[in-house]
């Protein structure tokens, strides 16, 4: 099934009333500090191979949106009810990008943008407020109107998996560290580089937000959920173990790291979304884990 750009009148429309900027942000070199300590925590565990028929397909839906932008509310409903009515089978991940993220010195003070939100921000074809992705299909830069959401969602959930995900993670809360394992069993080809990034998003913040829909416009009150707050290792991670190089089915991967969780986010309000990706950038799958255990 194909679908669509979003037609030109919508691209004018939004860019009537939204600014954007499209300084080109560079990947940062990753310093990898979060190796999984195994002489602290004894041997990483051990994952069986998946079987076909055990394996799911899972969808990232990244909703880019801000503060500042009226728009993004009503976005961000068609986001939540198309993860609730897919169960965890979508992932939902609000990425704060573009001017209308922006802080000033009255309501909107607090800087909800992210060196990795900005890298994703910056590989769309077009920049706007509100736009999204649906697995980072056929190209990352694509971008689609909320109203295309779910259909893209159906029709990439209809797709048998290539990879099977699984994850455990524990909680060490003397230590400040959180162990993440990630195991993939691959039944397909997949080119490489394939990555796995480890991202952390938090729910039930409440600040200000911009609501064309609401009376009065400011709600100062707002509920902000799964946002993009930063990553283990970078937006775009770091290879998928052995498979890292490309995979072909019946090969299988392992990640495991231990990292130094920020106090600033509220963890039990959090979750790490395990995303991997191919060589063109697209999501083969992705799994969410709710913390603390």
């Amino acid at each position: 099934m194909r679908f669509n750009r979003p037609s030109l009148y919508f691209i004018l429309f939004i860019a009537s009333i939204h600014l954007w900027g499209c300084d080109e942000i560079q990947d940062p070199i990753i310093e990898v500090t979060t190796n999984y300590q195994d002489a602290v925590y004894g041997d990483a565990p051990e994952f069986d191979a998946l079987l076909a028929t055990d394996a799911v397909h899972r969808v990232l839906l990244e909703d880019f949106t801000a503060h500042q932008c009226g728009n993004c509310p009503a976005a961000g409903l068609i986001a939540a009810a198309i993860g609730e009515s897919n169960g965890e089978l979508v992932s939902v991940m609000a990425v704060h990008a573009g001017n209308l993220a922006n802080t000033d010195d009255d309501h909107f003070d607090t800087d909800w943008t992210t060196v990795e939100g900005d890298l994703f921000w910056n590989q769309l074809d077009f920049q706007a407020n509100p736009v999204g992705r649906v697995n980072r299909s056929e190209v990352p830069g694509n971008f689609w109107a909320p109203a295309q959401w779910a259909e893209l969602t159906t029709a990439e959930l209809a797709n048998n998996p290539v990879l099977g995900l699984q994850a455990n993670h524990t909680w060490i809360p003397e230590n400040n560290h959180l162990n993440i394992h990630v195991h993939g069993t691959f039944f397909g080809d997949v080119t490489g580089p394939v990555k796995v990034a480890l991202l952390v998003l938090e729910s039930h913040i409440i600040d200000y937000q911009l609501d064309y829909d609401s009376d009065p416009e400011l709600v100062e009150d707002f509920e902000f959920n799964h946002v993009l707050r930063g990553s283990v290792h970078g937006a775009f991670g770091l290879e998928f173990g052995d498979a890292g190089a490309g995979a072909q089915a019946g090969d299988e991967a392992m990640h495991s790291v231990t990292y130094e969780w920020e106090n600033d986010w509220v963890m039990d309000n959090s979750t790490v979304l395990a995303v991997v990706t191919d060589g063109l950038g697209q999501v083969v799958n992705c799994l969410e884990l709710h913390l603390p255990e």
